[in-house]
């Protein structure tokens, strides 16, 4: 069992889901990209915390031998049933983190991933250390969350995010659960303005679709191009591979 404390997951709002990750689920460079990142880490038995929608989760499928998705809402945890209902090595856990943590035996996992999670635990180190109890020796840690406290918002605290993490915030969270740091950097320079100037700013509290997907389509293949040579010195989230190396 795991011995770590439970850590305190502020919850979104009711219609956080059907809003926000639609919107989100329908900008396919970005999300390719996410995965990019993590896909030379990903392999064996894997979880995914935060599944939502599953747009994450389809990306990650084809990397690993099996993948069990943690999704606490349960009306999203039924709609992901549904999705990969044909899929055997596929097992969705209509479970909050904290459940989840108490339930899942140690060294389980060859990899676990976390896409804009992190940011809705209150006790980040702590759900670090239960995320390194799961992980088998050598496994993986792959993380992406909102990144510059300054670009804090409205949306955040109404999306239930607790923090927008910094380079050293994030390295300090992981470190101290055990884990040794692979990959840690900005991703996403160019959102960081129109992020700033519409939800810092200007107090916007809803993404609007059709821009995104403008964003996704025209924005998104040349950033990564760019990003892929040269790691900027910020960016609007964050990206990182920690690896649990002690057994």
């Amino acid at each position: 069992m795991n011995s770590a404390p439970p850590p305190v997951v502020n919850e979104p709002p009711e219609h956080f889901p059907g809003e926000v990750l639609e919107d989100l689920g329908d900008m396919p460079n970005y999300n390719d990209w996410i995965v990019s990142h993590f896909a030379p880490w990903l392999g064996g038995n894997a979880v995914e915390i935060g599944a939502g929608l599953g747009t994450i989760s389809e990306r990650l499928r084809g990397c690993v031998d099996r993948l069990d998705l943690v999704e606490p809402s349960p009306d999203l945890a039924r709609r992901l049933t549904e999705r990969f209902s044909v899929d055997d090595g596929l097992k969705v856990f209509d479970q909050t983190l904290e459940k989840w943590m108490e339930a899942t035996q140690p060294a389980t996992y060859d990899s676990i991933v976390m896409v804009n999670v992190l940011e809705h635990i209150e006790d980040d180190f702590a759900a670090a250390r239960g995320l390194y109890d799961a992980l088998k020796v050598g496994g993986a840690l792959l993380i992406f969350v909102p990144a510059l406290p300054f670009l804090f918002s409205k949306l955040d605290k109404i999306y239930g995010h607790y923090r927008r993490y910094t380079k050293p915030t994030l390295r300090n969270c992981v470190s101290a659960a055990g884990f040794e740091i692979e990959k840690l950097h900005y991703v996403d320079v160019a959102g960081v303005i129109p992020w700033w100037l519409l939800n810092t700013i200007l107090g916007k509290t809803s993404f609007h679709g059709p821009s995104l997907q403008v964003y996704d389509k025209c924005v998104v293949p040349v950033t990564r191009i760019c990003e892929s040579v040269l790691h900027p010195p910020f960016g609007k989230n964050l990206i990182l591979v920690a690896r649990k190396n002690e057994s």
